[in-house]
């Protein structure tokens, strides 16, 4: 393991949109220090319902894997408390996400320092964000499954639109604390936008697909994207920023969506 101490250490977890979160904010930190960032997965050990989604970008940064050498029974029970214990054994001083909103003394850290928490703002990165937009660009060709909707999107006056159900349903902490939002926002925002534009056409996207086509109608031609599956998010995520507008869910990944699209 790196013994040097001039390092920014990130803990990854969660799905794709907040491992983008996490990866902006240590990224950027590494930048106005000039030190080396270094990632974290001991979250993802022994877990199903998340993996490490960043390999599919240009990104950079060590990528540790602590428990690597471990039976995966031992990982699993490992994943689970090596946040408390671990950060400091990797060479830097914990520096835990005190709440939600942007926190300013993170800028006034120095390395080493362990990020633990979710980072969800831009003012984080906003100062290197072009290069982490340029971090955030595929690594590899478009597949072919997803170029007749990029042409379709590059041909219209495309909306984006996002419904987040999933764990917001079936995770019972996850659904007290987010929820979903109710069909009149999207037919909402979708009205507010039909109504300047001449081609308007909606592209939804959704970890629910079945449910949006059962329940959905908007006010325009509309598309459900469904060529990608639950661990080719990242290519989900390129052809909503191909989009010209967006309604977008309480999710980190809709967000990341629009950041990207506009």
């Amino acid at each position: 393991m790196n013994a040097t101490r001039d390092k920014i250490i990130v803990g990854l977890s969660g799905g794709l949109g907040n491992q983008m979160f996490q990866y902006a904010a240590g990224r950027a930190l590494s930048l106005d220090l000039g030190v080396e960032l270094q990632l974290d997965l001991s979250w993802f050990a022994g877990r199903e319902e998340r993996t490490y989604a960043l390999k599919d970008f240009s990104i950079t940064g060590q990528v540790l894997n602590p428990f690597e050498y471990l039976p995966e029974t031992i990982q699993a029970l490992e994943s689970r408390i090596a946040r408390r214990w671990f950060p400091s054994r990797m060479g830097g001083v914990v520096f835990r996400e005190k709440y939600f909103h942007y926190d300013e003394s993170f800028h006034q850290l120095k390395p080493a320092i362990y990020l633990e928490g979710y980072w969800q703002s831009e003012k984080y990165f906003k100062n290197n964000s072009m290069q982490i937009a340029s971090d955030f660009s595929p690594n590899s060709e478009v597949p072919d499954r997803c170029m007749p909707i990029l042409s379709s999107i590059k041909e219209t006056q495309a909306i984006c639109l996002h419904i987040r159900r999933g764990d917001y349903l079936t995770n019972a902490t996850a659904a007290k604390t987010h929820g979903t939002c109710p069909i009149s926002y999207y037919h909402q925002g979708v009205e507010l936008l039909v109504k300047n534009l001449n081609t308007p056409h909606c592209f939804i996207f959704s970890d629910d697909p079945e449910w949006v086509k059962e329940n959905l109608s908007v006010p325009c031609p509309f598309t459900v994207v469904d060529v990608n599956n639950g661990n080719e998010a990242n290519w989900d995520l390129f052809l909503m920023q191909s989009c010209l507008h967006f309604v977008i869910a309480n999710s980190s990944l809709s967000w990341w969506g629009a950041w990207f699209g506009v």
